[in-house]
């Protein structure tokens, strides 16, 4: 990155020159700002930049605890602040700069004389204008003016000698812009992060506050999006680690931190585990140092007996599993955790912990499943509870000890989701030497449901709202199901006398008797107009239904040979 930078102790004292009326108007003097401003949320973009500025004083907030992130800045407010920059960055008292480079010579602003009520705005205009920060336009500051942001770039730019970058980062709005150039150049160096600009828009506190600190950051060689190190002032508290016997915690890396700014961030942290005896049962609270501070964190690791849990419900559907239990630990969320069939989780595979407790796995299912798919995921004795808990299929027994743990399972399936088409059609006949037929046999690419459910064990007083359901649907098949075929017979229609599915999901149709001779066509009606809904479905979970519209031609050289039930059998 190409920039000019000044030794760091002048960088300072030209950013606590940014302090007062530069920033702030001069009918609301600063006072002392609260740990946090009352109109800067979390949530602002702008909110450590805010937290960064006032640290390094470069913008204060107001008396009543505010920063006015939104208030706009005009040309004057942003003069004074880049002249008393450029008086310390000389590391001269003004008095000292003033003399030095002649200031009284520099031709006044046409609309600063030097008469002029603010008497502090005089010089740092001169300065500013000498320094080639502030030009004017027609030699007049227009102090009064709002700053739009494709100025501020350029401000920016002359102020800290930012240099312009290889190449074009492709900001889209800044074709009617004077300073397309300057605007490319913060964002090229990381002062600014907005892409488009909006180069015409004013310029707000809470814009310019960030627009400085990223500046001040560069000019030192630091990343402008990363905290200003700042000193730490604090460290987060951690939450508790339970363990089993035997097992080793995972302590955290990094600890939260926050920094003297009121910024918050992390900071590595070397643990000394030396006092920690895992094979124990005991709570023990483990320090360690935190890196580049003279600062501890501290966490406390619970040892204790393994205990074991079961889910309070787990609903597999398809590929969505719902597990449902207390508060689960980040060990959940650890594919390699888990099993599936045996093997390693489906790559693509997600788990979300959810806010009451437990979680939904989401597996990556095939894009076509041609039949019912069981399968089987099986948890390790790493997946725990926030208690530290283990999941276990005999949970009760092995908390007593009356057998040993068994890893806990859920069994799902993939439902089949490729519709059966219809294949082939015969007409059925009970010799080859036939030559009528009333029926046809029809095949299709899978085993068809059955239009009617055997309610075998079923009884009323258990099971009478499936038996409702059941008698309904039966009546809605019997009323519907010959509407899923047309069958034409030499281009004529032909009513279909009966329709019905097999155990084995074979699908036969009955028509007045007629010459096999003749050439036919079964063709599947689509929803809609003619058929109110298919009825006719594979047998999977999903229920796929058939594909519609599909047609297909019989003809005498298909056929299918019935051999014809003895008199004996009849009688049987």
């Amino acid at each position: 990155m190409k920039t000019k930078t000044s030794k760091k102790a002048t960088v300072f004292a030209a950013a606590s020159a940014l302090v007062g009326s530069a920033i702030v108007p001069v009918a609301a003097a600063p006072a002392e700002t609260p740990e946090k401003f009352s109109d800067v949320p979390t949530s602002s973009s702008h909110y450590e930049t805010i937290l960064e500025a006032r640290a390094l004083g470069i913008m204060t907030g107001y008396g009543d605890s505010t920063f006015k992130p939104d208030q706009k800045l005009n040309r004057g407010n942003v003069a004074k602040a880049f002249g008393k920059y450029v008086v310390a960055k000389s590391g001269l008292t003004l008095e000292e700069y003033v003399e030095a480079n002649n200031i009284s010579e520099v031709e006044n602003f046409t609309d600063v004389p030097d008469d002029w009520v603010d008497e502090e705005l005089v010089t740092y205009s001169k300065i500013v204008k000498e320094a080639g920060i502030f030009k004017g336009a027609n030699n007049k500051l227009n102090a009064s003016k709002l700053m739009p942001r494709d100025q501020i770039a350029e401000v920016l730019v002359r102020a800290f000698g930012f240099e312009d970058q290889e190449g074009d980062p492709g900001i889209s709005d800044t074709d009617q812009s004077g300073y397309a150039k300057s605007i490319e150049t913060i964002y090229e160096n990381g002062i600014s992060n907005a892409n488009p600009y909006r180069p015409f828009e004013s310029t707000s506190r809470g814009q310019f506050a960030s627009f400085l600190v990223r500046a001040y950051k560069v000019a030192e060689g630091l990343d402008p999006q990363s905290p200003y190190p700042f000193p730490v002032e604090s460290v987060h508290s951690l939450d508790d680690i339970t363990i089993t016997v035997g097992e080793t915690p995972e302590l955290p890396e990094t600890v939260g931190v926050t920094l003297e700014s009121g910024v918050t961030t992390t900071k590595a942290v070397e643990w000394n585990t030396n006092d920690l005896a895992t094979d124990e049962i005991e709570t023990y609270t483990i320090t360690g140092d935190v890196v580049d501070t003279d600062l501890m964190a501290s966490v406390q690791v619970v040892v204790k007996k393994p205990t074991y849990t079961e889910p309070v419900s787990v609903d597999a559907n398809n590929n969505v599993i719902v597990f449902e239990s207390e508060e689960l630990s980040d060990s959940a969320l650890d594919l390699s955790n888990y099993t599936f069939n045996g093997g390693p989780m489906p790559s693509g595979t997600t788990i979300e912990l959810l806010k009451n407790g437990g979680m939904t796995i989401t597996l990556e299912a095939p894009e076509k499943i041609l039949k019912d798919t069981e399968y089987t995921i099986e948890f390790s004795k790493n997946v725990k509870t926030k208690s530290g808990d283990i999941f276990a299929n005999n949970a009760k027994e092995a908390n007593n000890g009356a057998e040993e743990p068994i890893n806990f399972t859920v069994n799902g399936k993939f439902h089949d989701n490729v519709p059966p088409t219809l294949v082939s059609g015969q007409y059925v006949v009970y010799s080859s030497d036939t030559e009528t037929t009333d029926a046809m046999l029809l095949t299709f690419s899978e085993k068809l449901a059955p239009l009617y459910y055997n309610r075998n064990g079923l009884t009323h007083e258990n099971d009478y709202d499936l038996i409702v359901s059941l008698i309904i649907l039966e009546g809605y098949n019997s009323l519907h199901k010959q509407d899923d075929l047309v069958l034409t017979v030499d281009g004529t229609e032909v009513n279909i006398t009966s329709l019905g599915v097999e155990e084995n999901g074979q699908v036969y149709i009955e028509f007045p008797k007629m010459d096999i001779n003749h050439t036919s066509t079964i063709t599947v009606v689509p929803e809609g107009k003619d058929n109110e809904a298919l009825v006719l479905t594979d047998d999977s979970v999903n229920k796929n239904p058939v594909v519609a519209p599909a047609t297909i031609t019989v003809t005498k050289d298909d056929i299918f040979i019935v051999e014809p039930l003895e008199p004996a059998e009849i009688n049987e």
